[in-house]
C-alpha cells in the first residue's frame, strides 16, 4: 500500500515542493508553502491523505530522471504498446520580492503527459485532501476542469479531459489514450479563482517549462565568489544534485532553509520518532551554507545572515532560538494529527516541533563560523550591524558555556554538558577573535581569548575518556557520539592527533552498523524516547571527513563510494536508513545528508581524489530530450 520512501523524487519552486512516486503519483504536496498543510498527503495516510496520479492502465515498467541540471522531473512509463513520459515541475515565479499571505498565494503543479512511442492508455486520479485531510474536500465540475474546496481552501485541476466524480471517495478520474507525438497538460492550481483559459494554454505551459529549466540550470552553473576556482570531481553529478535539492528547500526571498521537505516520516517503521522538519534550524542552515560556499554560492548565506541579524537585532542573544518558522515564527507548538495513520502505521503524525523551546549552545558557533567564512571568502568589510549582533552573541557565550544544554540531537531526556556544544562555544569565541584581528573590529578580545582557552582546557580534560580512549558525548561520560567526528573540521584538534584517531576507531566499533560497520548510529545513550532508529546517513559522511583528516584517504574514498551507491534512483537521500535492508527512514529528502555528501566530495577533491582534469566536450554530453 505504501511505497518505499526511496521510490520518490522531489520537485519544487523555492516556496514549496511535491513528492512524485515512480508510479506517477504525487503523494505529498504542502500548499502553498513547504510548511503549509498538505493538499496531497497519501504518504502519511494512504486513504485519507489524498493523491494526484497519472499512470498507464496496462502493465508497465517505469524510471525517473531529472532533466539535466534542473529540478524538472521525468517519469517514463514503458508498456508493450508504447512509451509515455510525464514531466513534472512547479514553475518558479519570476518575482519573489516578498512572501504574501497564504490566502493570496497561488501554487501550481504542472504535469506534461506526452506519448513518445506507440500508444498508451492512461488513468488520471485527482483526490485532493486539503488541511492534512481534516474536514471534507468537495469536488465539482467547472469549465475545463475540476474545482476542489474545503472551507476557505480551494484548488482547481485544469485539464481538457472529461472526468467522473465519485462523491463518496472524493475522487475525480478519467481514462484516455495518447498516441505518439501527442501530449496534454494536467495543471493543479491552489488558491486560484477564475482561470483565463485563453492565456492558460499549451504554449503558455511550454514556456513555463522552458523558463523553469533555465532558472535551475543558470543557478547551478553560477559562481558568486570571485577569483575562486571550483573543484570538479568525478562525483560532480552527485554534488550538483545535492545542491539542487538544497536550493529547493530554500524559502525565498526570506533566505531561510527547511531541514527537510516532509513531516513525520518515521525513523523506524512503527515507531514514535516522527518529527516535523519543515522549519529552519540555525545549525542545519550553517552547515548548508558552508557546503554551498564550496561550490561557489555565497548569495544565499548573505541573505540568511541578513535575515538572522534583523531577527536578533531587537532582542538579546539569550532570546535566540535553535529553530524558527521559515518567516521567523517562534511559535512552533507541536500538535498530533490523530486522524492520520502515519507512514506504514507509524504514529503519531506531528506538525510543529517541541524542540524549538530547547537550549542548544552549538548554534552560536554555527552563526560565527558562517559569518567568518563568508567575510573571508568575499573579502567584504564586516557590516557594522552584523558585528554589533555578533559581538553580543560572543559575550553571551562567555556567560553560558558552562551551563548544560539539550545538545545537537535535541534529546528529550534532560540537559547535560554535551561535548559538541562546548566545542561550538569554543568555535564561536575563536572565530570572534579571528574576526577582530582580521578585520580590525572593536571587541573585548582579551576576555574572549581567555574564555576560549578555558573551554579548550575543559574539552581536553573532561571530554576525554582514558578508558575508552575517546572523546565522549558529554563531560565525564562513557557514551560515544558520532558528532565528535567533526572535531578536526572545527580546528580545535588536528585530524591525525592520536586522540582523534583512537576516537574514530572507538566510534566505528561501538556505533558502527551494517556489514562492515561503516553506517553509524548517532549515539548509544538514553535520549528519553522509546523505540529505536535507523543509521543516520550524515554521520557516515562525517566519518569520511574524519578519515581523510586522519590521513586514511583510501579508507575514506572507499566509504564515500559506498555511501554514494546508497542514493535512490535520482540521487536523493533520506535522513536515515535501515542498515540491513537499506530502506530509507526519516524525513525525505533531508538537507543534512546532502550537505554531508557535498562536503565529503570536496574534501576528497582537495586531497587529490577524484579530480576531473578537464570539462567533457560538448558533443560527449548526453542530454535527455524534453
Amino acid at each position: 500500500m505504501y511505497k518505499p520512501i526511496r521510490d520518490y523524487a522531489i520537485i519544487g519552486n523555492l516556496r514549496s515542493c511535491a513528492l512524485v512516486g515512480m508510479d506517477g503519483s504525487i503523494d505529498w504536496a504542502p500548499a502553498p508553502y513547504i510548511d503549509s498543510p498538505s493538499a496531497f498527503g497519501a504518504i502519511l495516510d494512504h486513504d485519507k491523505g489524498g493523491h494526484f496520479s497519472v499512470r498507464p492502465t496496462v502493465p508497465y515498467k517505469s524510471q525517473q530522471y531529472y532533466l539535466e541540471n534542473s529540478n524538472v522531473l521525468v517519469t517514463r512509463f514503458m508498456t508493450q504498446s508504447g512509451v509515455v513520459e510525464v514531466t513534472d515541475f512547479i514553475p518558479i515565479e519570476p518575482e519573489r520580492t516578498f512572501v504574501p499571505a497564504e490566502e493570496d498565494t497561488t501554487f501550481k503543479i504542472k504535469r506534461k503527459v506526452k506519448c513518445v512511442e506507440g500508444q498508451v492508455p492512461l488513468r488520471v486520479e485527482f483526490k485532493p485532501r486539503f488541511d492534512y485531510g481534516r474536514g471534507r474536500t468537495e469536488l465539482s465540475y467547472i469549465n475545463r476542469g475540476i474545482l476542489a474546496q474545503n472551507n476557505n481552501k480551494r484548488g482547481i485541476l485544469v485539464s481538457t479531459k472529461e472526468y467522473d466524480i465519485d462523491d463518496e471517495q472524493g475522487l475525480a478520474s478519467t481514462e484516455f489514450t495518447l498516441v505518439s507525438g501527442r501530449f496534454t497538460y494536467l495543471v493543479f492550481r491552489y488558491n486560484t479563482g477564475v482561470v483565463d483559459l485563453k492565456k492558460d494554454d499549451e504554449d503558455h505551459h511550454n514556456e513555463d517549462l522552458k523558463r523553469t529549466i533555465g532558472n535551475w540550470q543558470e543557478w547551478v552553473e553560477k559562481c558568486d565568489i570571485e577569483n575562486v576556482t571550483m573543484l570538479r570531481t568525478r562525483w560532480q553529478e552527485q554534488i550538483d544534485r545535492s545542491a539542487l535539492l538544497l536550493k529547493i528547500l530554500f524559502f525565498e526571498p526570506v533566505g531561510t532553509i527547511a531541514a527537510a521537505a516532509t513531516t513525520s516520516l518515521p525513523e523506524w517503521i512503527g515507531g514514535v520518532r516522527n518529527w516535523d522538519y519543515r522549519y529552519t534550524w540555525i545549525r542545519d542552515s550553517s552547515y548548508a551554507f558552508k557546503a554551498l560556499f564550496g561550490i561557489g554560492h555565497s548569495r544565499e548565506a548573505e541573505e540568511y545572515l541578513n535575515w538572522l541579524v534583523n531577527l536578533c537585532a531587537t532582542s538579546e542573544p539569550s532570546a535566540m532560538r535553535i529553530m524558527y518558522g521559515l518567516r521567523g515564527e517562534t511559535d512552533l507548538t507541536e500538535e498530533i494529527l490523530p486522524h492520520l495513520e502515519g507512514y506504514e502505521g507509524s504514529k503519531p503524525v506531528r506538525i510543529g516541533n517541541g524542540a524549538a523551546d530547547q537550549r542548544q549552545w552549538d548554534i552560536y558557533g554555527s552563526v560565527f563560523d558562517v559569518a567568518y567564512t563568508l567575510y573571508e571568502l568575499t573579502g567584504e568589510t564586516v557590516d557594522e550591524k552584523h558585528w554589533e549582533v555578533l559581538a553580543k552573541i560572543a559575550d553571551h557565550v562567555v556567560n553560558v558555556w558552562q551551563e548544560p544544554d539539550e545538545g545537537i540531537w535535541e534529546v528529550r531526556g534532560g540537559a547535560d554538558h554535551f561535548l559538541y556544544s562546548k566545542i561550538m562555544c569554543w568555535v564561536a569565541l575563536d572565530r570572534a577573535v579571528k574576526m577582530c584581528e582580521k578585520f580590525d573590529l572593536s571587541c573585548d578580545r582579551n576576555r574572549w581569548m581567555s574564555e576560549r582557552d578555558k573551554i579548550y582546557h575543559e574539552i581536553m580534560t573532561r571530554g576525554w575518556n582514558e578508558e575508552k580512549q575517546a572523546f565522549t558525548q558529554s563531560f565525564d561520560s562513557d557514551y560515544l557520539d558520532a558528532v565528535i567526528l567533526l572535531m578536526p573540521t572545527t580546528g580545535i584538534i588536528e585530524g591525525n592527533d592520536p586522540r582523534m584517531v583512537s576516537t574514530i576507531r572507538a566510534i566505528q566499533k561501538e556505533l558502527g552498523r551494517g556489514d562492515d560497520g561503516s553506517l553509524l548510529l548517532r549515539y548509544d545513550s538514553d535520549d528519553g524516547l522509546p523505540g529505536e532508529e535507523g543509521v543516520f546517513l550524515l554521520t557516515s559522511f562525517w566519518l569520511v571527513d574524519a578519515l581523510v583528516l586522519a590521513d586514511q584517504v583510501e579508507e575514506a574514498t572507499n566509504l564515500f563510494e559506498k555511501l554514494v551507491s546508497y542514493a535512490n534512483h535520482v540521487g536523493l537521500y533520506a535522513e536515515e536508513m535501515d542498515p540491513g535492508s537499506k530502506a530509507f527512514l526519516g524525513n525525505f529528502p533531508q538537507a543534512y545528508t546532502h550537505i554531508g555528501l557535498i562536503n565529503s566530495a570536496l574534501l576528497l577533491g582537495r586531497h587529490g581524489v577524484g579530480l576531473m582534469e578537464e570539462e567533457p566536450k560538448e558533443e560527449e554530453v548526453v542530454r535527455p530530450r524534453l
